[in-house]
């Protein structure tokens, strides 16, 4: 996996470029898209704000896989906001607002703030006991 950092926006926008925003964003809104693609937040940031971020896809009715990783996918014209979504903050009047991009980036952030990922299986754990081939 590839390590990004909430404190670094440049590390994320490495890992998920806006032209491949744009080109998931659109694929995503189709009605017929049976594969939704975008991001997966494998862990949570630990204390200096890195964590892994890696592109991934998934079915459309998969549900979450309930081990702590947080799949996200953009989606274009998702909202129901008018043209200027998401406007400036009060206070920020000469500000430029910002893009669904730069919107989707800080999505990321804030769901790997809120990220607490699954424990390691550990010895004696029910997951690996039972006969394998």
């Amino acid at each position: 996996m590839q390590r990004a950092n909430i404190n670094d926006r440049s590390t994320i926008e490495g890992i998920y470029p806006r032209a491949v925003f744009m080109q998931e964003s659109n694929a995503n809104a189709r009605a017929q898209a049976t594969v939704r693609c975008g991001v997966r937040i494998g862990s949570a940031p630990d204390a200096s704000g890195a964590f892994d971020l890696v592109r991934a896809s998934r079915h459309a009715g998969e549900p979450d896989s309930g081990n702590g990783a947080v799949f996200l996918s953009p989606v274009a014209q998702e909202t129901g906001h008018g043209a200027d979504y998401p406007a400036a903050a009060s206070g920020d009047a000469g500000t430029r607002p910002r893009d669904a991009y730069g919107a989707f980036i800080d999505e990321i952030i804030a769901a790997a703030r809120s990220a607490h990922a699954a424990p390691a299986p550990g010895r004696g754990d029910m997951r690996l006991r039972g006969l394998r081939q």
